[in-house]
């Protein structure tokens, strides 16, 4: 035991001595301060009072150890010609200026001063700090005062222990109480965790007692770290660009108001950029961003991490901290580790001095209650195609590496990976002088991240071609007169046979357009959750309307299924809220199917324009050939092949051009073998038209 351990410990006995408490169990208590006097004087107390001087009688033990605790003894006092005492005496006087010292003074330990000043934690809340911290770390004086209270099992964090805390550091109970109380300064500093009634210590406090600082400015910067910085401008964000600069707006009040409670909840899938717009919208502001630590195992750790963040920062009135996935802290799943009490998060929301940024990935197990608590609430949907070249470029840019038109748009094409990561791959690329080391950086992280291997998008064989349109209505025609017209808030449903161009059209059509396009499968709104469903089809409706762009919704059926086949109720609810959403769409809305039947005759009333596919006809049939082969066919040679779409000259192009087949009986072949496929379907089930 050193000799600042040794001035607290004997501090500490000379006050549980001389206090009101008398120990539980007498004899266990001369046992472990025989234990105490031999760690801490290097005898063995217990031993000297039972077998020393015999004048000294076994009621006059405890007044024995007040009196050595307190220096009072002499030589003379007891006669003590022993030479047992003689060491007792020796030792003590050699030592007896070590113990005269105030532990509480600051310049007693620098290194617990510079912490709690950092903290600025008022006196009281010191003292009593240094007597918890202490107590942990030292086995023995905890055992010995546990002879005198059994608060010791819970390291004396409790506010039921105040009275004896107090007594051991010689300050009110009541001051005991305010500090370790739920709204006190070491609760609300995150110093101690305060969970369903108990206190701990938080794991970043116990390592700040593990280091050594000089000044105050070094347990600051271990606490709060370096402020983000921004990688992106507000034109980044033009596909937001409303929400962006009512965000900015928000923060940029409440930092000048300096107000408590300013809490702004971004959500949504990965990779939308959302860490981006919070240090984008921080710098506009001015702001200095900090984030807490993610540390997964111990979710109540990083609520306290966030209490000392809003601790030390709290008279920097241009400071904002940045809490990422928070998902686990607001969760309500039985399965989610060591979630906080409801009550402890509200309270976070609620007193937070400085704003701060809340992101998730995952909104569905958040507590509503949680969530009006927030200042705003925003979904990032996914930036448009124009923002995310705009992207790469800023990178290939700030890294000063040239690159092509054609293979950034073939980046943005494949990838859709946070910033960090397109930012790691773009500067190995600088290092190496090497773009094509851009695939291999990103493919092996975000299969690090993900588990998953990123794969090509496939790329349609379908030349997309409007004469290959076999359709009652002109398609074509149509596409120029909404342009003309410059028409926004039309509908269409294209139906018919499987790879006729339903979608292809859409891509047509949104080009001509010059407007963004977002296409949804069946599998990315349908959802395993009651609710669901109805809420993704809100969000893509959501996500066009934000964004500008057509929305297209493959496999319509699905969900626009015909209520009256309904046998459950959130089949008809998810059908509801698809008609709800169509009726105040304001940008276009176009749904493809293949089987008309299915779809709800509500929803069919809904859509401006219903164009129906069909089979190529003979003419076009000749045309196909000629694009997809380069070779003339006669109307004779393909008189029996009634049932064919563009798709499927695609599937044997693509089939000719891994097996080199270029005969023309051979291609015909393949195509009636198409055909025969979706002939059997035919007789099976009936395509709606």
């Amino acid at each position: 035991m050193n000799i600042k351990d040794r001035q607290m410990a004997l501090r500490y006995l000379k006050n549980i001595i001389s206090s009101e408490y008398e120990p539980e169990d007498m004899d266990m208590f001369y046992h472990q301060l025989s234990r105490f006097s031999t760690e801490l004087f290097g005898f063995n107390l217990r031993d000297l009072l039972d077998h020393g001087d015999k004048r000294v009688s076994s009621n006059d033990k405890s007044d024995f150890i007040v009196n050595l605790v307190n220096g009072k003894l002499c030589r003379n006092s007891l006669l003590a010609e022993d030479s047992t005492y003689e060491r007792v005496f020796n030792i003590f006087d050699a030592r007896k200026s070590d113990y005269n010292v105030d532990i509480t003074n600051p310049n007693f330990d620098k290194n617990f001063t510079l912490i709690c000043d950092a903290f600025d934690l008022p006196i009281e809340s010191r003292n009593v700090l240094q007597f918890l911290t202490f107590t942990r770390k030292n086995m023995q004086i905890r055992r010995l005062l546990g002879c005198f209270n059994d608060g010791i099992n819970n390291d004396f964090m409790d506010e039921v222990n105040a009275d004896f805390v107090g007594a051991m550091c010689k300050i009110p109970s009541d001051q005991v109480k305010e500090s370790m109380s739920p709204n006190g300064a070491l609760v609300e500093s995150g110093i101690l965790k305060h969970r369903y009634g108990d206190n701990s210590f938080s794991p970043l406090f116990l390592n700040l007692l593990t280091m050594n600082f000089n000044t105050c400015k070094e347990v600051r910067d271990v606490l709060i770290g370096s402020p983000l910085s921004a990688n992106l401008k507000r034109e980044n964000f033009d596909y937001m660009v409303e929400d962006f600069d009512k965000l900015c707006d928000i923060l940029t009040g409440g930092l000048n108001a300096n107000k408590s409670g300013i809490n702004i909840l971004l959500y949504g899938r990965p990779g939308t950029g959302k860490t981006e717009i919070a240090k984008t919208i921080c710098d506009i502001a001015g702001a200095s961003l900090y984030t807490t630590s993610e540390t997964q195992e111990d979710k109540d750790a990083r609520l306290s991490n966030l209490a000392h963040l809003q601790t030390v920062l709290k008279k920097d009135d241009n400071s904002v901290i940045l809490f990422d996935e928070a998902e686990d802290v607001f969760s309500l799943s039985p399965f989610s580790r060591n979630s906080p009490s409801k009550l402890y998060v509200n309270r976070v929301l609620e007193n937070n001095k400085r704003p701060v940024i809340w992101i998730t990935n995952n909104l569905e197990d958040m507590d509503r209650a949680y969530v009006r608590r927030f200042t705003v609430a925003l979904e990032v949907a996914d930036p448009d195609e124009r923002a995310k070249m705009n992207t790469w470029k800023g990178i290939f840019q700030k890294h000063e590496l040239e690159i092509s038109d054609t293979e950034l748009k073939r980046l943005v094409h494949k990838y859709n990976v946070p910033l960090s990561v397109m930012d790691t791959a773009v500067k190995n690329a600088k290092m190496m002088n090497d773009t094509g080391i851009i695939d291999y950086t990103i493919d092996n992280l975000m299969r690090a991240m993900t588990g998953k291997v990123i794969k090509n998008k496939r790329i349609d064989g379908v030349k997309f071609d409007t004469r290959l349109l076999n359709t009652d209505t002109d398609l074509e025609k149509l596409a120029h007169q909404i342009k003309e017209k410059k028409l926004n808030n039309f509908s269409l449903c294209l139906y018919g046979a499987p790879g006729t161009g339903k979608t292809a059209f859409c891509e047509y059509l949104a080009d001509l357009l010059e407007i963004n396009i977002i296409k949804k499968r069946a599998s990315d709104i349908n959802g395993m959750y009651v609710g669901q469903t109805e809420k993704n089809i809100a969000r893509a409706f959501a996500e066009a309307h934000a964004k500008k762009a057509m929305l297209v919704f493959d496999e319509a059926d699905s969900f626009l299924m015909d209520r009256t086949r309904a046998v459950r109720s959130w089949e008809v609810s998810g059908v509801n809220e698809m008609l709800t959403q169509m009726e105040s769409a304001e940008y276009p809305f176009v749904c493809t199917t293949n089987l008309m039947d299915n779809v709800d005759k509500a929803a069919l009333r809904r859509f401006s324009f219903k164009v129906k596919y069909d089979f190529l006809n003979p003419d076009q049939v000749i045309m196909a050939f000629q694009d997809f082969f380069n070779q003339q066919i006669s109307k004779d040679e393909i008189s029996d092949l009634t049932m064919l779409a563009p798709g499927d000259f695609a599937v044997v192009k693509k089939q000719s051009d891994l097996l080199d087949v270029t005969d023309k009986s051979e291609l015909l072949s393949r195509l009636h073998q198409e055909q025969k496929i979706k002939d059997s379907y035919k007789t099976k089930t009936k395509i709606g038209f």
